[in-house]
């Protein structure tokens, strides 16, 4: 009996260090576990909805199985520190504080019907409108946005409500969804996500949805699970990778350049025919601030405290003795000169090599150049003055350059990836490349958008966008902004048709009813449209003679596909550039919006880099000449040689008679 007593106030003791043990081990379970292992790990985890209660399949297999969304902050912030993740750059862009970087592509407002395309932008990028920035009588809204562009937006953002307290998660309805990058087995449907659950509005089941854990019910906010997926513990292993596969980045980053053509015309970039992935350029760590690969991005790049308090422990850990205001140094010095080593993961630091020092004056050994095999660049016969006016990406990045700037689509707004019907040249929204324009000093290839959208010009001159939901709202005769017929939807099922001048004039005496309201306008295609008199106007430039910094377009640069050395611009020579009707200089832009194409705004590639055309020209008529100077040069260096010879052998000739005469020989 005592035996027996003795077993259990054992078993109990045993029980109450292994409890104490697991306490701890729960406790500390926001610190990141770690393999730190090349070897990928098994993902054979529980799931949580966004209450943190686990996901439990019932025991009846009869049973309907409906259950809560799962969360993937609540299931992944177990091992992985999810706000830190949640800063990144795919999801900080309307967070305050955060350095808006080079322009990038904007998320572009399309509406078919009213022939709205507006680029949009909460980083505050030159050009683009904020969705506080959009609306007459109610602005865009957080939600507004989400519907408009959830299909591509990986979640998290503006998806997420602001944590009142960092250090306990309130996750929103549309988390970060860190499977769409890192699901590795290719079973992520894109098309679930959005069909089943985006479209709906219902943003939070979509993670669930496109995983295939279960599908959405048609009502109520709950999943039907899928008990295949879920084994008697009611845990699911999923394939996750870190280095994430390029099929994952093009959902959101494929560009269309080939519309019209098969696709086997076409080569890809020639970095992905090498076998590389995205991410061996464009990386990142923890704090999921990827790598942009532009030249300048580390001077603009800023060391958060949130980067200081992860690195504080790790440190602290290497070296016990350190207090923690010298870890907090330490850190900040060490994450300051790691900021630098993004210039090796540039073109030119990757190729070539860039000069970047740490803290003490050390160079980095990466920033020599030749990182991934790189080969490094000849260039022979290349003045240096073009490495120095050029970025590797106006050569080697992009569609060769034509007369005339190309149409180009991309995913994120037209919705590549999801399946369509076949999108044309003229499917909105209407965007060209490449266009040569400078960022700072220095040309690189752009692509370009032209805002259209219906708005009201107020007393100061500036035009505010109606939203496509007001204009249907405003507009009782809906005739005026019909749905076409079936059959001329077949033929343009985006709706890409040009408004004419009547419709134009006839939505526009429509919005002008309400005599209370700032005087309607119509911007699109660089123009201005408004009435005076009963009569519409079309404008260009205000009464300044300036253009209206509303009808303006928006650029971004962009960097892919490369093109391998042999198709670079000017490979085959100088003219390539330099020539009269070379199109770096002389190829046109059109602007492109909801009128017909002849009647957009058109300007050269000098004009709109602010390039004088006399120079441009004048430089340019000097290679008209130049193949009949490298031959008068020539032949006048044989003249020059003849004569040299002729006037050398005469001297020689002389030098020979002189010798003879003093030696008394004839």
């Amino acid at each position: 009996m005592r035996s027996h007593q003795s077993q259990s106030a054992w078993l109990t003791v045993q029980m109450t260090a292994i409890a104490l043990v697991l306490g701890a081990a729960q406790t500390g379970a926001k610190e990141n576990l770690k393999t730190e292992s090349r070897a990928p790990y098994l993902h054979h985890i529980p799931l949580r909805d966004n209450q943190g209660s686990l996901i439990t399949m019932p025991k009846s297999t009869t049973q309907p199985w409906r259950g809560n969304p799962y969360s993937t902050a609540r299931s992944c912030s177990e091992c992985h520190d999810y706000s830190r993740i949640g800063n990144g750059w795919h999801f900080n862009a309307a967070r305050e504080g955060v350095p808006a970087g080079r322009s990038g592509e904007p998320w572009i407002l399309t509406d078919p019907l009213s022939h709205t395309q507006l680029p949009m932008s909460y980083r505050g990028w030159k050009g683009t409108f904020k969705p506080s920035d959009v609306g007459i009588e109610s602005k865009m809204t957080d939600a507004d946005f989400l519907n408009a562009f959830a299909h591509h937006l990986p979640g998290g953002g503006v998806g997420e409500p602001a944590k009142a307290d960092e250090r306990t998660l309130k996750p929103g309805p549309f988390q970060v969804d860190c499977l769409i990058c890192h699901e590795a087995s290719g079973h992520y449907s894109h098309e679930l996500r959005y069909m089943d659950a985006l479209k709906g509005g219902k943003l939070a089941q979509a993670a669930s949805a496109a995983a295939g854990f279960g599908t959405v019910p048609l009502s109520g906010p709950q999943i039907a699970y899928d008990r295949r997926r879920f084994d008697s513990e009611s845990k699911v292993s999923v394939d996750l990778t870190k280095s994430v596969h390029n099929e994952r980045c093009y959902y959101c980053h494929t560009a269309n350049t080939v519309m019209g053509e098969e696709k086997w015309h076409s080569d890809r970039d020639v970095h992905v025919r090498a076998g590389m992935l995205c991410v061996d350029c464009h990386r990142n760590g923890e704090e999921h601030m990827i790598v942009r690969g532009y030249e300048d991005e580390a001077t603009q790049r800023i060391v958060t405290p949130d980067m200081i308090n992860l690195r504080i422990p790790q440190l602290m850990r290497i070296n016990p003795s350190l207090t923690k205001e010298q870890a907090t140094t330490l850190a900040e010095n060490e994450l300051r000169a790691e900021r630098s080593r993004i210039r090796s993961l540039t073109c030119r630091g990757c190729h070539v090599g860039v000069d970047s020092k740490d803290e003490n004056g050390q160079r980095f050994a990466a920033d020599m150049g030749g990182r991934l095999g790189a080969p490094r660049p000849l260039h022979r016969g290349l003045p240096p003055l073009h490495l120095e006016k050029l970025s590797c990406t106006a050569c080697h990045s992009g569609p060769r350059p034509e007369a005339e700037a190309q149409p180009v689509q991309t995913a994120m707004n037209h919705k590549l990836g999801l399946p369509g019907q076949l999108r044309a040249e003229n499917t909105p929204p209407l965007i060209v490349q490449p266009v040569f324009l400078r960022v700072g000093d220095v040309i690189t290839p752009h692509r370009m958008v032209w805002p259209t959208y219906w708005g009201r010009i107020n007393k100061e001159g500036v035009i505010v966008p109606i939203t496509p939901a007001e204009i249907d709202t405003l507009i009782n005769d809906k005739s005026l902004l019909p749905d076409p017929p079936a059959e001329e939807q077949a033929r343009d099922p985006y709706m890409a048709r040009p408004l004419t001048d009547e419709q134009i004039t006839k939505i526009l005496s429509a919005l002008a009813e309400d005599r209370t309201k700032d005087q309607p306008v119509f911007v699109t295609a660089g123009l201005v449209f408004r009435l005076a008199d009963g009569k519409l106007h079309v404008q260009s430039k205000d009464k300044d003679g300036r253009e209206f910094a509303a009808a303006r377009p928006y650029a971004w640069p962009f960097a892919h596909d490369v093109r391998p050395a042999g198709q670079s611009l000017g490979a085959t020579g100088c003219a390539e550039c330099h020539s009269k009707d070379s199109p770096i200089y002389f190829g046109t832009v059109t602007a492109r919006g909801a009128v017909d194409f002849d009647r957009g705004v058109r300007k050269a590639m000098w004009e709109l880099r602010g390039d004088d055309r006399l120079v441009a020209s004048t430089f340019a008529w000097t290679f008209v000449f130049r193949p009949m100077l490298k031959y008068v040069s020539f032949a006048s260096a044989v003249v020059v040689a003849g004569v040299l010879l002729y006037y050398g052998l005469m001297g020689l000739g002389a030098i020979t008679c002189r010798a003879r005469n003093q030696q008394g020989r004839p």
